[in-house]
């Protein structure tokens, strides 16, 4: 097949096969030129002559215009063809780079920002210099002048852009070189003063400013335009309104320690090493040296010393390489934390390892950022979190040296040099109790540790009636191992803790049980058996003699050397059945207030979870219990696996974990559960696991994996007679296969699922499972059976009192009567089903009764009504991590965009859905995307493109048994 390529922009070219091809003398070179600016629509004779020839034509001109097009045809092998009144060149738009780029241009005009760089960048490589110069007629300079414009109008929107994506300093050179072009044009000036201010150089952009001023006024007699004054008082003002919205600075390092005293010379090595004039590439120091050496306190330090050399992004995550009790945070689970920390939502983060990887080096590119990475295991567990461009810089602490991290620049800690161990002795005792000599053996009984110091000196400023000198001889007197390395740290921690009251060393000895990062009073109060007011005070009290820190109000955290005494000190101390009974509290305390929380996020399903029934924090709404959640889950989940017994705070946090969309604390969760339960040979609890841990694995879109532990779960349960977790199961099941849009294996299930409630008197169960019948009926659009069951799902929900039940009844009943076209039904029914989650708080059922009532009411012609309830759809799935329902809404959006003949806004819609639906794996949604995609692009006249959606949602649906199916048949053979 012959391939051929026009080239207008530059010198007039042809290209066949690769070749370019003769296209004769530079008149020919006008005719062609002439019909390829309206490719495939007819040009008059008049037309071509005025093309060509301008205001002279000359007598023979029409003879010539013939046997210019004969040699045209016979050089290039296209069609001209000669119709009444004119000719037509046949051929695709896209062979030639004018329309090509025209193409791009507004293709990125309804794309994502990175997806539209990309576009411009392509159109703009098509430019090789002026649009056919060989041609000089009136004609000709009205479409160059016209081109020239259009070739303006994308490199501003290439430039805004990329000064919202942070890439200002290398917009800069280029947008000189355009001002120099185009000295009158204001838009063009705003960027380059924005650009000149967001690098630093704001004196720079109010001169620029002042020149085009003057121009203006000196060449037009006008001042500079409202939205060009408008930049230069936000220069004056210093305006944040000149830092992009999605770049602006994530401030988020720990305080910095207000008597930091000593290493200096270690400081100012770190400083020296860390700065690249170049910035080439992502700078990086590793901290090595062994625990209690101060590595944290340095780093922190040493960051907020080169806090203003990375303005953008500064970040401290502690890895938990050595924390008690506690295994190092996953690289993976690193990741997700540092990209919600820079504003990713948690809907948008991939599942696997190189994939959050890749979107964090993405976040950071172009940005001046500097990360504290804390207690790394290893080179390995934090090579995958490095910024991966220049002008970054990553901060390491670990007690390993990490001589294996690639370009790092490592500084080793030692011991205090004498005299600083001193200073940083006197500056924590802040008095005047000055005893050169009894201080000077006092840091050395500490060994000269930096923690072991601060220890010491905090004990003798809350004992002001001693004297430095009795302090030495308390250490002298019973801790003779001060001078032998780690052992001075903890015989420093055994003085510090023989001066705390019964009531504080009992719970600074408990504390070591509890498995988190941090915790609140409650949790101190649990383990304890105290009163929460009580053990609020001691640990204040604790904080004080720094044996405890507060990193916010409230909140609290043990250094691992104090946590790690801690667990030695309990272990000494109080009994294994004191110990036991102490991590039982803590366990049934979390247990208690996350179903208190869970029943408010996610309510519906409180008849499997423990009753609620214990003090704890005040949770009296969603936002304060899903904040609760927010703040607690990384200590749910490692009570959980800490435990022996966590298949209640599996089953407990599974529908919070899946609204938030934290999959992998769910694998982790249930995942243990499991081999717990199968440990103790627990069938029934292994049974439910099981069914969680399949859960999380549909969620994350790995159906193999869901099938296979729900058909285990399901064996089980029968070979224990579980009747009630083997309807449970069937249910699961039937979730799975749903996803995969394997209608016929879900309705089996659900059917059984439906018979063994009704068997066992399950009436929620019952509920759930006639609802979720009616879901499939629906999907092969059997709308009458579909509300059949909704209808019986909502008669058994009103007879229980199922208010959650209810809800969802009434929302699947507003879909159903919708597609049997009873408006006024499906209008009350969905009503109905808002005001019940509204009372409730039931996000969930909010948001996909808005996704119902917004489709509907587009049906009835009242947009604006549904385009807010879709929204408020998007903000519920946005809020609650729920990336199903963002995916229905965003199709949903795509649809209202094409009733609005807006085909390009369409476009943007199910795009996104359909990236999304691909992630999770969701058939009928990607279908749905496809299918909408095609309408949006037969609207914009591309067809290719439309034919191609539409055999994609064919295939989809057809796999899927529905009958979306027909209609897509028709379109794809009425599209050609």
């Amino acid at each position: 097949m012959v391939t051929i390529e026009f080239r207008v922009f530059g010198e007039v070219e042809a290209i066949v096969d690769g070749r370019v091809v003769d296209l004769g003398p530079s008149r020919q070179r006008c005719v062609l030129v002439a019909l390829l600016v309206d490719a495939n629509r007819l040009v008059s004779l008049d037309q071509l002559m005025d093309r060509v020839w301008g205001d002279s034509p000359p007598h023979s001109g029409s003879n010539s215009l013939h046997s210019y097009l004969s040699r045209l045809r016979k050089a290039l092998g296209v069609a001209i063809c000669r119709q009444p009144g004119g000719y037509v060149l046949r051929v695709d738009p896209a062979m030639v780079d004018l329309h090509r780029f025209r193409d791009l241009a507004e293709r990125a005009r309804g794309s994502d920002d990175a997806t539209a760089v990309a576009l411009l960048d392509r159109a703009l490589a098509l430019w090789r210099g002026a649009a056919f110069p060989v041609m000089e007629t009136p004609w000709a300079d009205e479409v160059r002048t016209a081109l020239h414009r259009d070739r303006l109008e994308a490199v501003l929107h290439r430039n805004e852009l990329g000064l919202r994506g942070g890439r200002h300093a290398e917009l800069v050179p280029e947008l000189l070189a355009l001002a120099a072009e185009e000295p009158l044009d204001e838009r063009l000036a705003g960027q380059l003063m924005r650009a000149l201010c967001l690098g630093g150089r704001p004196a720079h952009a109010l001169e620029h400013y002042e020149l085009v001023r003057r121009r203006l006024s000196e060449e037009l007699g006008v001042d500079p335009s409202p939205a060009l004054q408008r930049v230069h008082q936000q220069i004056l003002t210093g305006s944040p309104a000149l830092v992009p919205a999605d770049t602006r600075p994530v401030h988020a390092l720990p305080h910095d320690i207000a008597d930091f005293t000593g290493r200096d010379q270690e400081l100012a090595q770190l400083l020296d090493t860390v700065r690249d004039p170049s910035g080439a590439t992502t700078v990086i120091a590793a901290i090595d040296g062994m625990a209690g050496m101060g590595k944290t306190a340095l780093a922190v330090h040493a960051a907020h010393r080169l806090s203003s050399c990375y303005p953008d992004v500064q970040l401290f995550i502690d890895l938990h390489a050595h924390t008690a009790d506690r295994q190092p945070v996953d690289t993976a689970a690193a990741l997700g934390t540092l990209l919600r920390s820079v504003g990713v939502p948690g809907e948008r983060i991939p599942a696997g390892l190189d994939e959050r990887a890749a979107l964090w080096r993405s976040t950071l590119a172009g940005r001046k950022a500097l990360v504290v990475f804390d207690n790394v295991v290893s080179a390995a567990h934090v090579r995958p979190l490095l910024p991966g461009g220049p002008r970054c810089l990553a901060l390491v602490t670990s007690r390993r040296r990490l001589t294996d991290l690639d370009s790092a620049r490592t500084l080793s800690l030692d011991v205090l040099p004498h005299r600083q161990a001193v200073a940083l002795f006197t500056r924590v005792l802040g008095d005047e109790r000055r005893e050169p000599g009894a201080v000077g053996e006092v840091v050395g009984l500490c060994g000269h540790l930096p923690l072991a110091i601060r220890i010491a000196a905090a004990r003798l400023r809350s004992r002001p009636v001693w004297t430095v000198g009795r302090l030495a001889g308390r250490l002298r007197a019973g801790l003779s191992e001060l001078a032998t390395g780690d052992r001075s740290v903890v015989t420093a921690l055994h003085l510090s803790y023989r001066q705390l009251t019964e009531a504080q060393q009992r719970l600074f000895r408990l504390l070591g049980l509890h498995p988190g990062a941090d915790f609140d009073g409650w949790s101190a109060a649990a383990l304890t058996a105290a009163g929460v007011v009580e053990v609020e005070r001691t640990l204040e009290e604790l904080v004080d003699l720094h044996l405890l820190q507060e990193p916010e109000p409230g909140r609290y955290r043990m250094h691992d050397l104090l946590r790690a005494f801690a667990v030695e000190l309990t272990t000494a101390t109080d009994s294994a059945q004191s110990r036991h009974a102490a991590r039982t509290r803590l366990r049934d305390r979390y247990l208690s207030t996350a179903a208190r929380a869970v029943d408010v996020v996610a309510p519906g399903d409180d008849h499997v979870r423990p009753p609620a029934d214990l003090p704890g924090p005040a949770l009296s709404g969603y936002a304060e219990a899903m904040a609760w959640l927010e703040r607690e889950r990384e200590n749910l989940v490692a009570t959980a696996i800490a435990g022996a017994h966590s298949g209640e705070l599996s089953t407990t946090l599974l529908r919070y974990l899946d609204l938030r969309g934290y999959h992998d604390d769910a694998l982790a969760l249930h995942g243990h559960a499991y081999a717990t339960a199968r440990g103790r040979a627990d069938a029934e609890a292994e049974c439910q696991a099981l069914g969680n841990l399949g859960t999380a694995c549909e969620r994350l879109g790995r159906y193999d994996s869901a099938e296979k532990h729900h058909r285990n779960a399901l064996d089980l349960a029968r070979s224990v007679g579980a009747l009630p977790l083997e309807g449970r199961t069937h249910n699961n099941l039937a979730n799975v296969y749903l996803a995969v849009a394997d209608h016929h294996n879900a309705l089996v299930h659900y059917r059984q699922a439906l018979d063994i409630a009704v068997r066992t008197g399950n009436r929620v169960g019952q509920c759930r499972s006639a609802n979720n019948l009616g879901i499939v009926h629906e999907r092969l659009g059997q709308y009458d059976e579909a509300a059949v069951q909704h209808t019986e799902a909502l008669t058994v929900a009103e007879q229980v009192g199922d208010v959650a039940g209810r809800g969802y009844a009434l929302h699947s009943l507003g879909f159903a009567y919708r597609r049997l076209g009873r408006a006024d039904e499906a209008l009350g029914h969905f009503r109905q089903a808002v005001t019940i989650a509204e009372h409730t708080a039931n996000r969930s059922l909010e948001g996909y009764t808005r996704l119902g009532l917004g489709l509907l009411l587009a049906d009835l012609g009242r947009f604006a009504e549904s385009a807010a309830n879709l929204h408020n759809a998007l903000s519920v799935a946005s809020d609650t991590g729920n990336r199903g329902l963002r995916t229905e809404a965003l199709n949903g959006l795509g649809e209202l965009a094409r009733r609005g003949d807006d085909p390009a806004r369409a476009l943007v819609h199910h795009r996104e859905a359909l990236a999304l639906a691909e992630e999770t794996g969701d058939r009928y949604q990607q279908a749905r995307a496809h299918d909408g995609l095609a309408h949006a692009q037969h609207a914009l006249d591309r067809r290719s493109e439309a034919r191609r959606h539409w055999r994609s949602a064919l295939t989809l649906y057809v796999a899927a048994g529905v009958p979306e199916a027909d209609p897509v048949r028709v379109r794809l053979s009425t599209a050609g």
